[in-house]
């Protein structure tokens, strides 16, 4: 990582020791990326090292979850019975390679682009899956992913890292959003 990278992976760790969630794209409503001095190889970077998770859980956008936010938000998430035999599948793929990147997901799974995406999408809001390292650059500022299961992610947290008290993800997103909000999130 270059000095500006540094700087701004350095940001997003304050910011993340204060804030539970951070979205990728500008944002009327919540704190993004750029607004609070990130970079796209930062937060790489930080999922990379388990420091941040990534989802999909504000209104199916990327959203890049602390690991105290994460841990309030994993027993409200995580039901089996919103995914779809596609999804359920790719799960089961994953939790037994350990990782994938989308075209790996496709071949095993024997899934076209659109519906391997859109069973990706439904593993990553639910917290199923997250990223778990780059695959390939395409630019400065964007790169594909490679994959896994949840519970890789949590294996790069230290001991005892992740524990969450109850109500802990109503305090959280109550910082973010209004109460009426909190309880639409959580469902």
């Amino acid at each position: 990582m270059n000095g500006r990278d540094e700087r701004a992976k350095e940001a997003l760790l304050i910011y993340f020791s204060h804030n539970g969630l951070l979205l990728c794209n500008e944002n009327a409503e919540l704190p993004y990326l750029d607004l609070v001095g990130g970079s796209w190889n930062a937060i790489v970077a930080l999922m990379e090292s388990g420091d941040v998770f990534y989802s999909r859980f504000y209104r199916n956008r990327v959203t890049y979850l602390s690991r105290r936010m994460y841990a309030a938000l994993r027993p409200h998430r995580r039901r089996n019975e919103r995914l779809d035999g596609d999804a359920a599948r790719l799960l089961a793929f994953l939790t037994a390679a350990g990782e994938a990147n989308a075209s790996q997901m496709q071949r095993a799974c024997l899934l076209d682009k659109k519906t391997q995406a859109k069973a990706l999408d439904q593993l990553v809001s639910e917290l199923f899956v997250t990223v778990i390292r780059r695959d390939e650059t395409i630019r400065e500022n964007w790169c594909t992913f490679y994959y896994g299961p949840a519970e890789r992610w949590e294996e790069k947290c230290p001991a005892g890292g992740l524990p969450a008290e109850a109500g802990e993800a109503e305090r959280l997103l109550g910082c973010l959003v209004a109460r009426d909000r909190v309880q639409k999130l959580l469902k």
